[in-house]
């Protein structure tokens, strides 16, 4: 469970650090940049396989009838958003490719194609897929706790990882030092509106979160998200004139 901890979140900080690093975009194989091949053909498999650990050990535990959901079909649920998730990464690999090599004519039918699938479809797909199928695993383990309490190393190590990831998930999706307006928006939104679905359970099961280490690496996740963000937004705020705060706030506050 720990090794697919973390795995995932590692994985999703390298594919982050990898995107920042401009020298793995300027190393060229097959008329294609090496952090293209590396985003599509291994992290996605370092993440599956992450999550094949954690899913592996929550269902060799003993299960208990706390919520009325079976663990295949959760599991089938959450392997169609992988699937999904696959799919955005092989649309959005394709559409950056092109998007390289085509002129960025706003005019060109062909161009406009391409923004609209590299920009958005994929988009939606990889971050909306990754981020059901983290919100999924907590509502596998409620049937299946721990005997014991964690506590120690082990603690620190699920809580760290989280942060790591939840912060990693924020700087990828919003990728720039602005608010992302427009399709990117809802995502906050939406992460938000899991997180809160994810405390109300919390609270109604009344789950000692010691014995859930996967809800409590979640709800982690998912506040390390929020929080990065807001933070981030907040220190961008300040560090703007009058005028474009007023713009800033326009953007936020616009739907």
């Amino acid at each position: 469970m720990i090794i697919g901890i973390i795995l995932v979140a590692f994985t999703a900080l390298t594919a982050v650090l990898l995107h920042r690093r401009s020298r793995f975009e300027e190393k060229i194989y097959k008329d294609v940049p090496i952090v293209e091949w590396i985003n599509v053909l291994i992290v996605p498999l370092l993440f599956y396989f992450g999550w094949g650990l954690i899913v592996r050990n929550v269902l060799s535990r003993p299960a208990i009838n706390k919520l009325p959901l079976e663990d295949f079909e959760l599991i089938i649920i959450s392997v169609l958003f992988i699937i999904y998730g696959f799919i955005g990464n092989a649309i959005h690999f394709t559409g950056k490719i092109l998007w390289r090599y085509l002129l960025p004519n706003k005019y060109s039918m062909a161009y406009k194609v391409n923004e609209m699938f590299h920009g958005r479809l994929s988009h939606y797909l990889v971050f909306l897929d990754g981020l059901f199928v983290i919100f999924l695993l907590p509502f596998m383990e409620i049937n299946h706790p721990l005997q014991y309490e964690i506590e120690g190393l082990t603690f620190y190590v699920i809580i760290f990882s989280a942060v790591i990831l939840g912060i990693s998930s924020s700087k990828g999706i919003f990728f720039s030092n602005q608010w992302f307006g427009g399709y990117k928006k809802p995502l906050f939104f939406i992460a938000l509106i899991l997180l809160i679905i994810l405390s109300q359970v919390i609270n109604l099961l009344k789950l000692t979160l010691l014995n859930y280490p996967i809800v409590t690496f979640v709800f982690v996740v998912f506040l390390s998200f929020i929080m990065a963000f807001i933070l981030r937004q907040f220190l961008i705020f300040t560090r703007l004139g009058n005028k474009r705060r007023l713009q800033f706030l326009a953007k936020m506050l616009s739907v």
